[in-house]
């Protein structure tokens, strides 16, 4: 059972004007990834696997749409559907540790390892 609180980051690939007119509730995965420990558990979760050339571009320049970060314990609602191209990323508190889930046009794929907990946590937040 997780007892404390994750930071659920999403990154998507579609074009939105209503994703930059929301207010934010968290800082944004390009925010979060300023810092040195989200980048360390970020390059961790992303190291060998193979995913797609959007995520790649992405993970490189750290510059892509995305909506504010959410605290989930594990609940949480998903907003957007960008045609199957999404990347939802739990960060540890922290940020010391980092998994995914990434939906790559319906195909689904984990990043970083995610034991059953942290994978029902993440698709808590998904929905």
């Amino acid at each position: 059972m997780i007892s404390r609180t994750l930071t659920l980051a999403l990154l998507v690939l579609c074009r939105s004007p209503a994703l930059a007119a929301q207010g934010s509730e968290g800082p944004y995965l390009f925010d979060l990834l300023k810092k040195p420990t989200y980048l360390s558990a970020w390059k961790a979760m992303l190291a060998g696997e193979s995913v797609p050339e959007w995520v790649s571009h992405y993970a490189k320049i750290f510059d892509g749409l995305a909506t504010p970060s959410k605290s989930v314990i594990p609940l949480g609602s998903k907003t957007h559907d960008c045609g199957g191209n999404e990347l939802y990323v739990l960060f540890a508190p922290g940020g010391k540790l980092a998994w995914g889930l990434l939906s790559n046009g319906g195909e689904e794929s984990w990043l970083g390892y995610p034991d059953a907990a942290i994978q029902a946590a993440i698709k808590s937040g998904a929905q």
